[in-house]
């Protein structure tokens, strides 16, 4: 019986590796094209900003419930409040944290507008996160049904320590608050504020 020989070629492993390794680099090199596009597709339909922008237009979402409900109760420590001019504590302390949003105490500062009293200018700071089917969040916007919008005011009630309630007489925005600088200067401690009336709202996909 004739024997046959067969001889099988070697590859040394950093042959194989070589070869490997360019066929990643070139299956890596025509995906890329594909991927940027996915990701393009994928921040123009869930980013964070186009979905506000669609809630807030109500372009493929419609409003299904807000409420004037939302509380805050919160303190300022008495190393934050301002003793002089130009006096600017940059916080960003978490003061509430449901309903998909997160709202900061962002800043405290003595505030000095021309040809105007002096007062202490809070801040507060709203972070909310936007899903895409359906969900909730809490602002300063109240949804009216002719498509325009209304404001909530922040209009807290302030405390001392001891639990006191202050009759101080503020200015009020939409997410700020401005007291007087001499209706606090007789304070110990620290002070508290009290609000209810931020908007929870509720909102689908059409």
């Amino acid at each position: 019986m004739r024997k046959v020989n067969i001889r099988i070629r070697g590859y040394s492993l950093e042959r194989i590796f070589t070869v490997k390794s360019l066929a990643a680099l070139l299956i890596a090199f025509m995906l890329t094209p594909l991927l940027l596009t996915v990701h393009a597709m994928l921040q123009e339909r869930y980013s964070q900003a186009v979905i506000e922008d669609r809630i807030f237009s109500r372009n493929g979402y419609r409003i299904t419930g807000q409420q004037q409900s939302v509380k805050l109760d919160f303190r300022i420590d008495p190393a934050y409040i301002p003793k002089k001019q130009g006096e600017v504590f940059r916080l960003h302390k978490l003061i509430y944290n449901r309903n998909h949003t997160k709202i900061y105490l962002e800043t405290v500062a003595w505030y000095n507008p021309p040809q105007n009293s002096d007062n202490i200018y809070i801040e507060l700071k709203f972070d909310p996160t936007y899903l895409y089917g359906k969900g909730s969040f809490v602002t300063d916007a109240i949804f009216n049904s002719d498509h325009s919008f209304s404001n909530v005011l922040f209009m807290p009630d302030y405390y001392a320590d001891n639990g006191i309630k202050l009759p101080i007489n503020d200015g009020n925005g939409r997410n700020s608050a401005f007291i007087p600088v001499e209706q606090l200067k007789d304070l110990d401690g620290g002070l508290t504020l009290k609000f209810e009336g931020f908007n929870l709202v509720k909102y689908e996909r059409e």
